[in-house]
């Protein structure tokens, strides 16, 4: 799953070669959800039709873990490049922490606090925080970055209780169906403005990656982890994805990796290992 996650902005810079950050999303939503579905389907686990109270936070869950996420991901990876998007994806599991805590739903402990902490501080040393510049598109990237794993991390820790009753594939389906709804207003005039006779190969490669891997591989895969343990012993994994997601764009793009970022991807993995090194206690269904 890292894997697949970790090549994410690799493939997704090379797709914004062509086309724009909604047209890509526009691609992943409008597919995937009924791909997502066809496989709830097919695998047959949980009810299928939720209550309406259930579409309701279906379709909260939608907004957070689909229309934000991914708008803010590309838009964040079109201005600050796959490196620093694989980097500040690491973010995650300590944000999911944090949320778990103050929702209620986790212990806060002072080996937490320092883990925590000290991957905070890597997130400020890659995005520069000592001289930010709101002029800078790579400064904004990063912002929309960090954006990104909050909606994520919140996605993470809601859903769960959500996944155990409904059944996890039909969950993640229905979080896409509502998703690709909510962010149809931005993709649908992208993708009708987007050249696609004019496409190139690794373009249409690049696109097929991202609808089957990241997508129905990555987030089904997710959804299956999440029902077997708690969203921050899950999170945790995503320490991987800066190393794959940094190699493969120095391997397959080129894109150099400076010491700063480096050395920040190393202390917020640190970090993140701090803060999540313990098995925590189960989310609360409420």
């Amino acid at each position: 799953m890292q894997l697949l996650f970790g090549l994410h902005p690799v493939a997704g810079a090379v797709a914004l070669r062509q086309l724009s950050p909604s047209a890509i999303i526009g691609v992943r939503t409008l597919l995937g959800a009924p791909l997502l579905l066809l496989l709830a389907r097919l695998w047959g686990q949980g009810t299928g039709w939720p209550t309406r109270r259930e579409l309701l936070a279906l379709a909260g869950l939608g907004l957070l873990g689909v229309t934000v996420n991914q708008l803010l991901f590309t838009e964040g990876l079109h201005r600050a490049g796959p490196v620093n998007a694989a980097v500040l994806v690491v973010t995650i599991p300590v944000l999911t922490l944090l949320v778990a805590i103050l929702l209620g739903r986790e212990s806060l402990s002072l080996g937490r606090v320092f883990g925590v902490s000290l991957a905070l501080i890597g997130a400020a040393i890659v995005t520069r925080l000592e001289r930010f510049d709101f002029s800078s598109q790579v400064a904004i990237g990063d912002l929309m970055l960090l954006g990104n794993s909050l909606s994520y991390a919140t996605y993470l820790v809601l859903a769960r209780p959500l996944m155990a009753k409904l059944g996890a594939a039909w969950c993640v389906a229905w979080v896409f169906v509502f998703g690709a709804i909510g962010a149809l207003p931005l993709t649908g005039p992208a993708l009708l403005a987007a050249p696609w006779a004019e496409l190139s190969w690794q373009v249409l490669l690049a696109l097929a990656f991202i609808l089957f891997g990241p997508t129905l591989g990555a987030y089904g895969l997710n959804a299956y982890a999440l029902r077997r343990a708690e969203a921050s012993v899950v999170a945790v994994y995503v320490a991987l994805q800066p190393f794959v997601g940094a190699l493969a764009a120095w391997v397959l793009l080129g894109t150099q990796i400076d010491a700063r970022t480096a050395i920040a991807g190393a202390v917020i993995v640190t970090g993140v290992l701090i803060a999540s090194r313990t098995r925590l206690g189960p989310l609360s269904a409420g």
